[in-house]
């Protein structure tokens, strides 16, 4: 039987990359999954991978800032699938710019995707979760954390994410709830090549196996987590990153 089997899980930021491996990934693992992000075509796309690989899905448009947007998505996918048992709070944009030259509104978007995203994401689905007595939330957030080698505010993010993923899961310890997160390393992700051909060649260098990571080998670190070979995980941090850091 796979390993999800019965399970609903949601993930945020679905359309590409590490969001639609995962939503892929869960799916092969038995479960069904709402596949949340806003663009419409993308998620029609990644829905489809979805049942290929033997999963329900349901593409749900909404932009994980917006609170009601948030709320009614959850409410479809509770609907049409079941209630959510698993939340991958995924949703994430770049952020650029020197930090004396980045301008507030900017600043602002980067924070209200990464973490105001994932709150309202959470803070939706986790008294569902409470109720059941079993979840379990993985939220990405980046070897930015350790290198701080990205945009100051994307790098901001992705720590207060860490913040947020060790507090929670001390909060719902012992209530079946199970709250981690993974920080890959450079993923070979539409992202990626929003940077310049220099600028990508420099941060390949860095990565000891010599290659940028696949989007489904962070998907499988999620994947594990969601499952119960993640059992004993509690407020971790997961890093497939290839050798560019080695957190301890």
């Amino acid at each position: 039987m796979p390993q999800l089997d019965g399970r609903v899980a949601l993930v945020t930021g679905a359309g590409s990359g590490i969001g639609r491996a995962t939503a892929v990934r869960l799916a092969a693992d038995g479960a069904a999954v709402g596949c949340l992000g806003l663009g419409a075509e993308a998620l029609a796309s990644v829905a489809e991978d979805v049942r290929a690989a033997g999963g329900l899905a349901v593409p749900v448009l909404a932009d994980v800032t917006d609170r009601a947007a948030v709320e009614a998505a959850m409410v479809t996918v509770t609907v049409e699938l079941g209630p959510i048992g698993i939340l991958v709070n995924n949703a994430g944009i770049p952020g650029a710019g020197r930090f004396v030259d980045v301008r507030f509104e900017d600043w602002q978007r980067v924070i209200d995707v990464h973490v105001n995203g994932a709150f309202h994401a959470t803070q939706t689905v986790l008294p569902a979760m409470l109720d059941a007595g079993w979840g379990r939330i993985v939220t990405v957030a980046s070897e930015a954390v350790w290198l701080g080698h990205t945009s100051v505010q994307y790098a901001t993010a992705k720590a207060a994410l860490v913040g947020f993923t060790r507090a929670l899961a001390r909060q719902v310890a012992g209530s079946g709830v199970l709250v981690n997160a993974v920080a890959p390393g450079p993923v070979e992700t539409p992202m990626l090549f929003d940077n310049t051909p220099a600028e990508i060649e420099a941060e390949r260098a860095t990565v000891l196996i010599g290659r940028f990571l696949a989007a489904e080998e962070i998907a499988a670190s999620i994947a594990f987590l969601a499952g119960p070979g993640g059992d004993a995980y509690v407020g971790q941090v997961l890093s497939p990153n290839g050798g560019t850091v080695f957190p301890g």
